[in-house]
């Protein structure tokens, strides 16, 4: 069993927070709180106790928040991920054991990812931190890297897919690899590398988690989408060198949407990382995640946008 019992889960209503929070309620042996900011209008659900902080999380707000906290579990948006060194340091204040920090994509480790967008070099940092403060012994941790979630994606007119025109866009030739994991097995594999804590299975701990279900290429994600829909897409061609320079001009000058095309970018192109098998051991067998098709989650994305 488990050493850990009380976990504070950040960004509880996100689109990843809430799959989590789903997956830590099926473990009776955790007593789970809530941290909301104070200008959130998300409902949170009522039988679990909330805390609500002022939106910049401050330090001085969160050592009492955290006190007798053994896990920190953050789920907060990829724009505010660089307010984590200060839930980080009130983390080691209060005595929490080990965080989680909002990471949940690609390797951010890498340089190149790093210089392509403010978010990849924000989550870099944060684990670089991590890694610093555990090397010290004031904390441990431990990451979620799973690549793309396609049901999110496609919701969100993401990976080049464009469900209600029946449209889709690649990024040069369409052949770059990059990893995918349901939301469901990405909330699963961080739970149960909870739940191997202070065990003989405790493998995770101050550990990066790469998680995938299955690597495709753009034209192999189109290709299954046409084939369960039984209809033929309009296709379109962006060079993406030319579009990295015109989305970081574009950052540059104050555009935050290009961030997200420059993400966008970073996992497409098969070029920063998000092709995870290449990156490190895939733990998906070891944390006991069901295995996953890439028609059967495309076809559970399809009925969830609600196009089947």
């Amino acid at each position: 069993m488990s050493t850990f019992k009380n976990i504070i889960l950040i960004g509880a209503m996100g689109s990843i927070g809430s799959v989590v929070l789903a997956a830590l309620e099926k473990e009776p042996s955790f007593t789970i709180t809530l941290v909301q900011r104070a200008s959130s209008k998300a409902t949170m659900p009522a039988h679990l106790k909330t805390i609500t902080v002022s939106n910049s999380y401050p330090t001085n707000e969160l050592i009492p928040v955290f006190r007798g906290q053994d896990v920190v579990i953050n789920c907060m948006t990829s724009l505010s991920v660089a307010d984590q060194f200060r839930i980080i340091d009130a983390a080691i204040a209060a005595g929490v054991r080990r965080y989680v920090p909002s990471e949940y994509g690609l390797n951010n480790t890498r340089r190149d990812a790093q210089a392509l967008n403010l978010v990849f070099h924000d989550k870099g940092k944060i684990q670089e931190y991590l890694r610093a403060k555990a090397q010290s012994g004031v904390i441990e941790w431990m990451s979620i890297s799973c690549g793309m979630w396609l049901r999110w994606s496609m919701a969100n007119d993401f990976l080049g897919m464009h469900i209600g025109e029946r449209r889709f866009v690649f990024w040069d030739d369409g052949e770059g690899y990059f990893s995918c994991t349901t939301e469901e097995n990405s909330a699963q594999g961080l739970v149960n590398a909870l739940l191997a804590a202070g065990t003989d299975r405790d493998d995770w701990k101050n550990t990066n988690i790469y998680l995938s279900d299955f690597a495709i290429t753009q034209k192999q994600l189109l290709e299954a989408i046409e084939r369960i829909q039984g209809v033929k897409y309009t296709t379109e061609t962006i060079d993406s060198y030319s579009f990295i320079k015109e989305k970081q001009a574009a950052v540059a000058a104050g555009d935050v949407v290009g961030t997200f095309a420059l993400i966008e970018t970073g996992f497409v192109t098969g070029r920063y990382g998000g092709h995870l098998e290449k990156e490190g051991e895939i733990q998906n067998d070891k944390l006991g995640l069901p295995k996953k098709s890439l028609d059967e989650v495309v076809e559970a994305a399809l009925k969830a946008y609600g196009d089947i």
